[in-house]
């Protein structure tokens, strides 16, 4: 039930439906006091009402902590039951008394108030002190005649003036009543002193009546000051007590006790309300007032009940403290706290939600999200609501001025969170002001690390500018050869090892790319050196190589580091860095507080700023910024407009920026109230102002900074601005000339803006080279090493067409400068004095396209032909700067375009003569890969290789076509090669391919016996060859062949051809070093040879050669036989005969009959039985042995068997044997058990 009522009541605050809210509905503004609200609080309200109707109950709590609306639930009481008699004390408003010493209030002048007093100082006393005055003070008292109290009341004068008055006419009258003849005196002295005026009686009297009445004024104003101004130091209170100012050791309660009761008993009060009193944390005060409360209702003449009721905080009592003290207790529960604080803050500033789903305030710039984050740091209602009262006072006041509700907000809620933090704030002192002036000095010392970091940098730069050996090698050179001479000595260094490590060679230590720091700590060095082609070593101790380093090693060192930036790519690497840290600097200098926390921390804010919890958040987040006296201070308009002020309230408060179009009329004032680090903010950014700058503005420093911040925003709007200007068309030469000097990466986010046409992107970029030094250009073309205006030149055909505008001479200087290379170019609308240069300076990438565009700008007609025969076309358009370009990297243009392009086929036999005479010394295969690809052919060899081709490579190339058929088949040609190079294996094996057409084509004179014989002997000319050549060639003269060194095949055909005649002396020569092509030549000589055999002398291996011939007739083998003794037979000749059938001698056959064994005897009588008598056989059959011997008894007629052999040699004898009349008869006999010859021998 409770909570629901809480969140019934945080509804009705956000919804403004509460009833006496303390809202004026007309101004905004919130009291606050406690509010009513009976609705709410119906719960609270009932247990009250019955606890105070409860007669046992007389003491009563409140219980809740500070902002729970425990004051509004007595309200609520009060309206509702408005004829309670009631008595309400608060002591929320005390001063600030300061303990003495002993313990003591102080009240003199001279004590002064510590700056850090507590409500936890405030001395027992003064607290009752302050009870008995709100209760004394409270009733009349007339009501309380009798208390001893003495109030003072206000004095009127004029009831002083009738009352003095009253008592002198009193006074007048007694004493006239006492002694009448005083007034006839009187009344002479009167008329005698108006007669000395010259008065008559009547005016006599008027005049002594005003002087009395006068006197009684000056009476009346003299005693009105006396009794106003006079001190009472105390109120008397009879002789029993008295209430001092200062303290006596007795409690005021206690000396006060019966005039407290007196207060009861003489009114009609029963019920007194106690707030606040737990503020000071002074549990004995709430003991001594449930004492009284009980004095009060235990005394008799009080016939009521008096209840107290207690407002304090849960935490006041500790465990069942609170339950023995009090009679009854109602728990309050807050109503806001850091969980629903947001909610009741939404309520307040109007938040109403939006149809996307989101609160919005309908009256002031303050998001959701922002309430969401200040809210937890305010957790009491009042504190809220005041809040909320002065943010809109502050609002309204500064409402001249445009200022970010949500800083002046998050400024109201510090200063009421932190009121005399914020009083220092506004004398210019305090922790807010500390923090701003730790971001200056954060600043500075952050700018002069980077500074630091520059001047080392810059410091090579200037060494490499300087550096009389402005080449890396050299001074590595004279580094080495300052360590190679040592104790008198040099040694010619080969190669370096560093501290037993890696050994280096001198060549490897020279190149560029050799790590230099390899050279530093440095303890050993060994050195490899050569002396008389031996190898030999130094070793260096480390003390002497530590003093030569120490001595000027290490200099040569920093001199080497240094002058690796002279390469023109680390040389622009370390301006980068330099670029890049100066950037940083001016990076730093414009940050704000809340930037600067952002990128470095919040380590730099002073001391002691995290107790300042929503302090630090507030600057941490940019709430509390370089403005805040914008929102604690008026402005004071002057010199300009209200407009300009909030243009510069823009650019301090970094607000989006206003129109660029804003009207600026005062423009020399209001740039003299920008900063130099706000002039490189956005917000600065100004159409007007920019034109100011450009043409009006005499301070250079201004200028600087305006423009120099277009480089240092990596946002887009002052690009964006860029292009707004130049679009704008007003000083856009002027504006492009100034921007140039400092915004280096104009063009590269121009290049990069993929919203940009090119056209557009082409007319920027003519602005610039129109209108920028040559120097300025290159710094925007490399920027970022990006070339951004050179990649974006050449990615473009059409480019040098678009620049149609620009110079010539820029654009020719641009080129130059930056090295660009085109990889396309349309020369249709292109510069023709710019096209020129390109093509005459090789400013271009040596690609089929740029060859395309030359040829079409000098020779339009033969473009077409680099299709298929690029290199011929090339040759054909003679353009000598591109024939250079070509020749001079012959190699690669050949492996591009000749052999690169597929189509590339036709290129003509002059141009491939012409590549080939380039390659062939320094790459034949690339001349040979240009053969393959280019199917030409020659004619004639000789117009192959022409001019200045070494003869190996001349050589490889012939070969090359020799082998792939390319050179056309006549003894022409075969004569070319064969008289440049002999017969090789190259031409051997083409003129064994093509020989038949080759001897059909005209011989040339050089074709002669000579060549016919060198061709015939040449071991690589095959039998084929040498058969086409023997039959289409006829020998006029004898061909002297050294037949050892022919093979026997080619010996054949030359015999058979008659190449090789017969002669005597052939013979020997043949038989002597060609045995196997001895046979061929008797064979096909055999007449002439048999004739001329007793002239020649053969030995045993040529006579078995010649008889095993069976190509030669047998007749002539008797006489072959004869060149042999049979009293020299050897096995190899028995055997011979053994193996042919012709006439042989009896003496040879019986010879050779003991050399053979009885398988080649039978051989032997198979072929030579005849040359025996019947009677010799019988004795050869039983030498024979074997079934043989059964047929040698011929004494009488008998059958024998002799086996069938597979061979039918047994046959064969047999049929010998019948044919000598050895035997009668042999048949074949055939049974299941075995197959044989019967045989019959004849009885002799």
């Amino acid at each position: 039930m409770i909570n629901w009522n809480l969140r019934k009541k945080i509804q009705n605050l956000i919804s403004g439906q509460k009833k006496g809210d303390g809202l004026d509905r007309e101004s905004g503004y919130r009291d606050l006091t406690p509010e009513s609200d009976t609705k709410n609080s119906e719960e609270y309200i009932r247990a009250l009402h019955w606890a105070i109707k409860n007669k046992d109950v007389k003491n009563i709590a409140l219980s809740g902590p500070y902002g729970s609306g425990k004051s509004s639930v007595i309200k609520t009481y009060l309206e509702k039951y408005p004829k309670t008699k009631y008595l309400s004390i608060s002591l929320a408003a005390f001063s600030t008394p300061m303990k003495s010493v002993n313990g003591e209030g102080e009240d003199d002048k001279s004590s002064s108030l510590a700056n850090d007093w507590t409500l936890d100082d405030v001395d027992e006393n003064v607290i009752e002190e302050g009870i008995l005055k709100q209760l004394f003070y409270r009733v009349d008292v007339g009501k309380i005649p009798q208390s001893r109290y003495r109030k003072i009341k206000k004095l009127s004068y004029w009831k002083m003036f009738f009352t003095l008055l009253m008592l002198t006419v009193v006074a007048s009258a007694v004493y006239l009543e006492i002694n009448p003849n005083v007034l006839e005196d009187f009344k002479n002295t009167v008329i005698n002193n108006g007669a000395f005026f010259h008065l008559n009686q009547w005016s006599s009297y008027a005049v002594f009546t005003v002087t009395i009445f006068g006197l009684l004024l000056l009476i009346t104003t003299v005693l009105k000051y006396v009794m106003s101004n006079f001190r009472i130091a105390n109120i008397n209170l009879g002789d029993k007590a008295s209430i001092s100012k200062k303290e006596e050791k007795e409690s005021i309660f206690d000396k006060s006790l019966d005039e407290i009761v007196y207060f009861f008993e003489s009114t009609t009060y029963d019920t007194v309300f106690i707030e606040d009193l737990d503020r000071f944390n002074q549990p004995n005060i709430f003991i001594k007032l449930r004492e009284l409360n009980t004095v009060i209702n235990n005394y008799d003449n009080i016939k009521r009940k008096v209840v107290f009721i207690y407002a304090i905080k849960d935490d006041m009592f500790k465990d069942e403290e609170r339950t023995k003290f009090f009679d009854f207790i109602v728990p309050v529960i807050p109503y806001i706290n850091a969980t629903n604080s947001g909610e009741i803050l939404r309520g307040l500033l109007k938040f109403e939600k939006g149809e996307d789903g989101t609160y919005k305030s309908m009256n002031y710039d303050i998001s959701d999200r922002y309430i969401w984050k200040i809210s937890p740091f305010v957790q009491d209602m009042r504190v809220l609501t005041n809040i909320c009262n002065e943010f809109l006072v502050y609002k309204r006041t500064l409402k001249t001025t445009k200022l970010k509700d949500e800083e002046m907000f998050s400024m109201i809620t510090f200063k009421n969170l932190y009121p005399k933090e914020f009083a220092e704030l506004q004398a210019e002192r305090g922790i807010v002001k500390d923090a701003f002036q730790e971001k200056e000095k954060f600043v500075i010392n952050e700018k002069q690390k980077l500074e630091e970091q520059i001047v080392p940098k810059r410091e090579i730069l200037k060494n490499v500018h300087n550096d009389i050996l402005l080449d890396l090698k050299e001074i590595k050179i004279v580094f080495l050869g300052f360590l190679s001479y040592d104790n008198g000595t040099y040694y010619p260094l080969k190669n370096l090892q560093i501290n037993n490590g890696t050994k280096y060679s001198y060549r490897e230590i020279i190149k560029e790319d050799f790590d230099l720091t390899k050279f530093e700590n440095m303890n050993q060095v060994i050195i490899g050196y050569d002396i008389s082609n031996d190898y030999h070593e130094k070793t260096h101790t480390v003390s002497n190589i530590t003093k030569k380093m120490e001595s000027e090693g290490n200099q040569y060192l920093k001199r080497m580091n240094d002058l690796q930036f002279s390469e023109k790519s680390k040389k622009q690497e370390l301006i980068s860095e330099i670029q890049n840290l100066e950037e940083k600097i001016a990076k730093i200098d414009g940050y704000s507080l809340k930037e600067l926390i952002a990128e470095f921390g919040e380590d730099f804010l002073p001391e002691g700023i995290s107790k300042y919890g929503i302090l630090k958040f507030l600057l941490i987040n940019g709430y509390i910024n370089e403005g805040y006296v914008d929102y604690i201070n008026y402005f004071h308009p002057n010199s300009i407009t209200k407009d300009e002020n909030d243009y510069l309230r823009s650019i301090r408060m970094r607000n989006k920026a206003k129109n660029f179009a804003f009207e600026i009329k005062n423009l020399q004032q209001v740039s003299d109230r920008i900063y130099d680090a706000e002039y490189r903010q956005t917000e600065t950014l100004n159409y007007l102002l920019t034109d100011f700058m450009l043409i009006q503005c005499s301070e250079k420093t201004n200028k600087k900074y305006y423009f120099d911040g277009f480089e240092l925003d990596k946002g887009m709007e002052h690009y964006q601005f860029t292009k707004e200007y130049i679009e704008r068309g007003q000083n856009v030469n002027d504006f492009i000339s100034e921007l140039c000097k400092y915004y280096r990466h104009m063009w590269k986010n121009i290049a990069e803006d993929v919203s940009l046409l090119d056209e557009t992107k082409y007319n920027y970029l003519s602005l610039i080279l129109n209108n920028a030094t040559m120097d300025q250009i290159v710094v925007l073309d490399e920027v970022d090493r990006s070339n951004c205006i050179k990649n974006f030149i050449v990615e473009d055909e059409k480019s040098l067409a678009c620049l149609n505008g620009v110079s010539a001479d820029v654009l020719i200087e641009l080129i130059s400068r930056q090295s660009i290379v085109f990889r396309k170019i349309s020369n249709v609308g292109a510069n023709a004095e710019v096209l020129n240069y390109i093509y005459q300076n090789d400013m271009y990438e040596l690609n089929n396209s740029m060859i395309s565009s030359m040829i079409k700008f000098y020779h339009p007609d033969l473009a077409d032909g680099l299709g298929n025969a690029h290199y011929t076309t090339i040759l054909n358009a003679d353009i000598n700067v591109l024939n250079n370009r070509i020749w001079d990297d012959f190699e690669d243009y050949i492996n591009h375009f000749v052999l690169g392009i597929d189509e590339n086929v036709s290129e003509d036999i002059n141009a491939v003569e012409d590549i080939i005479e380039r390659l062939a010394n320094t790459n034949i295969e690339l001349a040979i890969a240009v053969l393959d690809k280019e199917k030409v052919s020659w004619d004639n060899l000789d117009e192959c290789c022409e001019n200045n081709v070494e003869k190996e490579k001349k050589k490889e190339i012939w070969n090359y076509l020799f082998d792939n058929r390319r050179i056309s088949c006549t003894w022409k040609n075969f004569e070319s090669y064969y008289i440049e190079f002999g017969i090789t294996i190259e031409l051997s094996d083409w003129f064994n391919e093509n020989c038949s057409d080759v001897v059909k084509s005209e011989k040339t004179d050089k074709i002669d016996n000579e060549c016919i014989k060198n061709i015939i002997i040449n071991p690589e000319i095959t039998v084929q060859a040498v058969g086409q050549i023997v039959d289409n060639y006829n020998c006029d003269e004898e061909i002297e062949f050294n037949v050892s060194k022919l093979p026997e095949d080619k010996i054949y055909v030359l015999i058979r051809k008659h190449y090789i005649r017969y002669s005597l002396s052939n013979t020997e020569k043949i038989k002597s070093n060609a045995i196997d092509g001895f046979g061929i030549y008797c064979r096909e000589y055999i007449d002439q040879f048999i004739n001329d055999l007793p002239s020649v002398s053969l030995n045993e291996s040529e006579v078995v050669m010649l008889l095993n011939d069976t190509t030669i007739d047998k007749h002539f083998k008797p006489e072959i036989l004869k060149k042999i003794s049979a009293g020299i037979m050897t096995k190899k000749l028995a055997q011979t005969i053994a193996s042919n059938q012709f006439d042989v001698d009896k003496v040879y056959v019986e010879r050779a009959w003991k050399f053979l064994d009885n398988t080649e005897r039978h051989m032997l009588l198979v072929y030579h039985l005849q040359v025996y008598s019947v009677a010799e056989i019988s004795r050869l059959l039983m030498e024979l042995g074997g079934e043989w011997s059964k047929l040698s008894d011929n004494k009488s007629r008998h059958k024998e068997e002799i086996s069938i052999d597979v061979n039918g040699h047994n046959e064969r004898l047999l049929l010998q044997l019948q044919k000598k009349g050895f035997i009668t008869s042999y048949q074949e006999k055939n049974d299941r058990k075995k197959r044989c010859f019967e045989v019959w021998v004849k009885q002799q």
